[in-house]
């Protein structure tokens, strides 16, 4: 079998192996969290903004996950950055919460609210804070998030941060907001 007969049955034996596992290309490379392997599926015509096996767009699934590498790749081919999860949250929501800076300032930088409330009226700030990725939260305090949104139940981030036993975290947050860069 000649080299170009050999890649194209490889071809179809993968595909063949992905259908019956009933996973997209997408969803492959989304679970790899390989930005090569996402460009490359998009370039095969790959959705996206297809819903998943598990309900999800690739970009929430990949935020969901805390794998950068294929959000950036999923948001550099036209991924819907405004998509929610069936729960309301916003990609930035699930960035925030597995401690995925890059990815937040990409969706800011691309106009994503950085104060947007989801379910229970929680914001990428209070759920940085309640998941203690601080860094994630310091940038998010950084750009602008409000140390003085309240969700639902009344708590600010700072409440939040307080009631972890986290004093040095919500000093650490109030500085920030004070560095503000926009």
């Amino acid at each position: 079998m000649n080299p170009i007969s050999w890649r194209f049955c490889a071809v179809l034996v993968l595909g063949a192996a992905l259908a019956a596992c009933g996973k997209q290309p997408i969803e492959e490379a989304v679970q790899k969290n390989d930005r090569k392997a996402v460009n490359e599926a998009v370039g095969n015509g790959a959705d996206v903004n297809a819903k998943l096996s598990g309900g999800d767009t690739p970009l929430l699934a990949a935020a969901r996950a805390g794998q950068s590498s294929s959000a950036q790749g999923l948001i550099e081919n036209g991924a819907d950055i405004r998509v929610k999860d069936a729960a309301g949250f916003g990609v930035l929501h699930h960035a925030a919460a597995t401690g995925m800076t890059g990815i937040c300032n990409l969706l800011v930088d691309r106009g994503i609210p950085i104060d947007d409330k989801g379910p229970g009226g929680a914001t990428a700030l209070q759920l940085a804070v309640a998941k203690n990725r601080q860094e994630t939260a310091k940038f998010l305090a950084r750009h602008g998030a409000s140390l003085d949104a309240k969700d639902d139940s009344g708590a600010t981030a700072i409440d939040i941060a307080m009631k972890n036993g986290e004093e040095r975290f919500a000093n650490d947050l109030k500085f920030a907001a004070q560095m503000r860069t926009k």
